[in-house]
């Protein structure tokens, strides 16, 4: 990480991060930006899985289209006519189907991540939130694989290993600042409060005891690689109906056709309660990886096609992504940007009207440039 000093530091380079920086440049403000990801690149749950031993082989791996609960106005409608314009993005009109609980298709279950419209990502998912970094300007700094371990204020300052210091810092997620993060990351308090005793900042106290009310949602995404298949068409989401979800444990799957032919499925697996440690997550993988190769024959009865070329498959390994729930009122605008400490907060958690909305995501990253700017 950079020993300097910057304006404002942002941890967290998915969509709304990236949606914060360019929205700051847009509106004039000049500020130096210091981006920290734990990722190897920008995209957060918008991320796609590349290879070194194919370079051709894109998969996204985690939320496959942008998702809104209905059509955008204002300055969100603005941004997606841009991305629109320079083909970063498309009107997602790719099939999806259901699937029940006796491995017939079905209707798609009324779930909020399909009822309104929906882009795609061009030619990839990461493409979007790419596009955005590029528009933060030049006053802005990249570094990934960073994962922050701790947060520390230092007059008036915030302050990273290595020598990075801000006068501002803003969380695009919640990790840094929900109670979850203890039993994750194994700390002993929450690194926000931990940095910013209680009754210093009267905004952030509310903006913390609100940040603890949500609910964390965590999916297991196995992703997957199959060897040439038909050239037939095929759905592009398989969604699975609530009572096939509780009896497979998998939301849906996601198929992308590769180059060459060959084609990749993201199975989104979710949880089942276990404790998630430092010390138990590496097993955890593992145990959900074995989990959903055993129930993907019984899912794939529909195509056989695919189910004949199980024994083929290729497993790229499983991704975890968590992530809380928004809750139906949202983060009241006021507690975005806690001006005293000088941090902020930005992510689909901010407002719903559910978990994965990208609306939420930029919405939030351009609500919180305006109070920056401001």
């Amino acid at each position: 990480m950079p020993g300097k000093d910057v304006d404002l530091v942002v941890i967290g380079a998915g969509l709304s991060g990236c949606a914060l920086v360019a929205a700051l440049n847009n509106r004039g403000w000049r500020g130096t930006i210091q981006l920290l990801e734990a990722g190897r690149g920008p995209g957060g749950r918008c991320a796609t899985r590349r290879r070194r031993d194919d370079l051709l082989w894109r998969l996204d791996h985690g939320s496959p289209v942008l998702s809104f609960h209905a059509e955008p106005c204002g300055e969100l409608r603005r941004l997606m006519t841009s991305l629109e314009q320079r083909g970063v993005v498309r009107v997602d009109l790719d099939p999806v189907v259901g699937l029940d609980h006796h491995g017939e298709v079905v209707a798609p279950p009324d779930h909020p991540l399909l009822r309104g419209p929906r882009w795609r990502g061009i030619p990839t998912m990461a493409s979007v939130a790419e596009t955005l970094l590029r528009n933060g300007g030049d006053a802005v700094d990249t570094c990934f694989g960073e994962r922050i371990q701790g947060l520390s204020r230092v007059d008036e300052s915030w302050v990273f290993p290595g020598g990075l210091r801000s006068a501002r810092l803003v969380l695009s997620g919640t990790l840094l600042a929900h109670p979850r993060s203890l039993a994750m990351l194994g700390w002993s308090d929450v690194p926000l409060r931990e940095a910013v005793p209680a009754g210093h900042d009267s905004v952030l106290d509310e903006a913390l005891d609100w940040i603890a009310g949500l609910n964390a949602s965590i999916r297991w995404n196995l992703m997957l690689e199959f060897p040439a298949v038909d050239p037939a068409p095929l759905p592009r989401q398989i969604w699975l109906t609530p009572r096939a979800q509780e009896q497979s444990g998998v939301e849906r799957l996601v198929l992308q056709r590769q180059q060459q032919g060959h084609l990749g499925l993201v199975m989104h697996g979710l949880d089942d309660g276990a404790l998630i440690t430092p010390e138990s997550q590496p097993q955890l993988l593992n145990v959900q990886e074995q989990r959903l190769l055993t129930v993907l024959p019984d899912l794939l009865k529909p195509w056989p096609t695919l189910q004949r070329q199980l024994s083929s498959v290729h497993s790229l390994g499983v991704m975890r992504w968590g992530a809380a729930q928004p809750l139906e009122a949202g983060l009241p605008n006021a507690l975005q940007w806690c001006r005293q400490t000088q941090v902020g907060f930005c992510g689909d958690w901010i407002e719903g009207p559910g978990f994965g909305m990208a609306e939420g995501a930029l919405q939030s990253g351009l609500d919180l440039a305006e109070l920056i700017a401001a």
